[in-house]
């Protein structure tokens, strides 16, 4: 997974205080999949480490191998917005897919 230089930085303004974040896959949303993100105090046993401070599992990282993590400032409504992985279809919300 490719994670943005915007996506970093709000990563280490989120975490300021310490921890890291898990981006994992779950069932669910709109389109069947959907990317969860959750701030952890510590490093699970099986980490697979994204950048310093992003971490996932093995096996969402699998899916997740092509994505591209960003981060959009918009004053309305600012959030991390993932484009999906290769050969998925997305509903546009910016974490639901389907593979």
């Amino acid at each position: 997974m490719t994670v943005t230089e915007s996506a970093k930085n709000e990563v280490a303004v989120t975490l300021k205080g310490g921890g890291y974040l898990r981006v994992s896959v779950e069932g669910g949303g709109c389109s069947g999949f959907r990317i969860a993100l959750a701030k952890e105090d510590a490093l699970p046993p099986d980490a697979q480490m994204i950048t310093e401070k992003i971490f996932s599992d093995i096996t969402s990282l699998d899916v997740l191998s092509d994505a591209i993590m960003d981060y959009k400032d918009d004053p309305f409504s600012p959030s991390y917005h993932f484009t999906p992985p290769t050969g998925s279809q997305s509903c546009g919300c910016g974490i639901s897919f389907t593979k």
